[in-house]
């Protein structure tokens, strides 16, 4: 259920580019649709083509959440160094004004 939830994060994400969301739109919609590449009357072969689109679905929903988990990840272990608004003042030293 965890990969599941992250699978939405993923594809609602605004900073994952559309071109990587679709390659986990695209097998859906072609799993989900009627259309098959291998017509129904050959003899029970239309669902390799689904059977083969399932594994590919899940191979890259497995790739894509977890390189996307990393992501969240190590951006949030980053953003927790990251010091943000703060009013800062330069005083210049040099070193032949002190010796004066």
């Amino acid at each position: 259920m965890n990969r599941l939830r992250l699978i939405f994060k993923f594809l609602f994400d605004k900073n994952i580019p559309l071109k990587e969301k679709w390659w986990v739109i695209l097998p859906l919609v072609y799993i989900l649709s009627p259309v098959d590449l291998i017509p129904a009357p050959i003899l029970g072969f239309s669902i390799i083509d689904d059977a083969v689109m399932l594994v590919f679905l899940l191979t890259v929903v497995a790739d894509k959440t977890a390189k996307y988990y990393g992501y969240n990840v190590t951006n949030k272990e980053n953003n927790e160094n990251i010091v943000e608004n703060v009013e800062y003042e330069i005083d210049e030293i040099n070193g032949d004004e002190d010796e004066k």
